[in-house]
């Protein structure tokens, strides 16, 4: 049994926005509305119990807890830090424990960031882009817009720069990777990620039939910005593409290859794997186990926890997969946009082809760039 020592905490299964392509709320699995709206002091006890008894028995000394949603702020400031204070009263004997958020930018006040400066609570934030971008899909119940209130959080974060971990986003393909890239610049906002909208076999990406290379154009041309004019910027997706061309390894959820190394709890306690999968169809994240009758040992040892970690490895890739000359990068890419109803995950990423033009793209840059320090260097 693999150790993990990564947790994410949905503390809230609703959300105060309507996002478009929200991968919670806008796709397949509907099982949200039968869970508690917000994670109660008992079970977040709980799981300070069953976290405190497995860094015992497993000698943990770092623990990572990420704190989702829903919207997590709705659970409200004071109860978020009192949630905090309460895992640390049972753990920071035994492990240091790192907090996070990831938030809409909606809810965020300075009161509660002085708050999370002193316990060192990190915050990731979620925005698109410019204004024009982030207000198509990101609003209110109302219709209304949401861009202008996350700017205010943006601007409240950066004067507390030590907490403030970034941001993330979803890609528009209308939109121009140069515009976006320059906002993000403009605002100061060095690590971000912008992913593709969650899409499976089912549920193909929105409006790619009209255009079949609308993702793969925004994504090589996107790349070609950042590695040209913005590498001051940290882009997730693109440096793990970047070192794994120059054949460092590491993983991201985005790709496929590795392991589960993290569990997800709901608000009524339940024990999942990756909640993207809630895209694929009803309760595919959910084992079955609860923390009031299960340990997390015994969550890791669920059938559900292994047929997972069974797709990720290289001999279960599938037959095209295994001939591809991109898939020791793209290793099948995210295992929830590998479903179909015909054959479960044994599928390519529903992006194979936007994958395998991106991190050849990638490759060629390099190989250009290379080629340029050795004419350089010879003169």
């Amino acid at each position: 049994m693999r150790k993990i020592n990564t947790f994410f905490l949905r503390v809230a299964s609703r959300c105060n926005m309507v996002c478009d392509y929200c991968y919670v709320f806008r796709h397949r699995d509907m099982s949200w509305k039968l869970y508690p709206k917000c994670m109660t002091k008992h079970t977040i006890e709980i799981f300070a119990r069953r976290l405190r008894d497995y860094v015992i028995k497993n000698n943990i000394n770092e623990v990572n807890i990420i704190f989702h949603g829903g919207e997590p702020l709705i659970i409200g400031e004071d109860v978020l830090i009192e949630y905090c204070d309460k895992i640390n009263d049972y753990i920071d004997k035994y492990a240091k424990v790192f907090f996070s958020l990831q938030t809409n930018g909606t809810l965020i006040s300075e009161k509660f960031l002085k708050e999370c400066v002193k316990r060192n609570i990190g915050i990731s934030l979620s925005i698109d882009g410019p204004k024009e971008i982030h207000d198509k899909n990101r609003r209110y119940a109302s219709g209304e817009g949401t861009f202008s209130r996350v700017i205010e959080s943006i601007e409240l974060l950066k004067k507390y720069p030590q907490i403030f971990e970034g941001v993330i986003g979803v890609i528009d393909p209308f939109s121009k990777p140069s515009e976006v890239l320059g906002f993000f610049n403009e605002y100061g906002l060095q690590n971000i990620d912008l992913l593709l909208p969650d899409s499976t076999y089912l549920d193909l990406p929105k409006d790619r039939e009209k255009n079949e290379s609308l993702y793969s154009d925004w994504l090589t041309e996107a790349f070609n910005s950042w590695f040209n004019n913005y590498q001051n910027i940290h882009f997730r997706t693109f440096e793990y593409i970047l070192s794994a061309v120059l054949g460092i390894q590491n993983s991201l959820d985005a790709f496929g290859l590795g392991e589960l190394d993290y569990l997800t709890i709901e608000t009524d306690g339940s024990y999942h794997t990756s909640d993207i999968l809630k895209i694929t169809y009803e309760n595919a994240s959910a084992l079955g186990m609860n923390l009031n009758d299960s340990s997390i040992e015994e969550a890791l040892e669920n059938k559900k926890v292994k047929e997972y970690n069974r797709y990720l490895l290289w001999d279960n890739l599938p037959e095209k997969c295994k001939k591809c000359e991109v898939s020791n990068i793209c290793g099948g890419g995210s295992l929830a946009h590998r479903y179909s109803i015909e054959n479960g995950f044994n599928n390519p990423t529903v992006y194979c082809n936007e994958m395998y033009e991106l991190i050849n793209y990638a490759k060629k840059c390099i190989e250009e760039e290379i080629n340029k320090e050795i004419i350089y260097d010879r003169k």
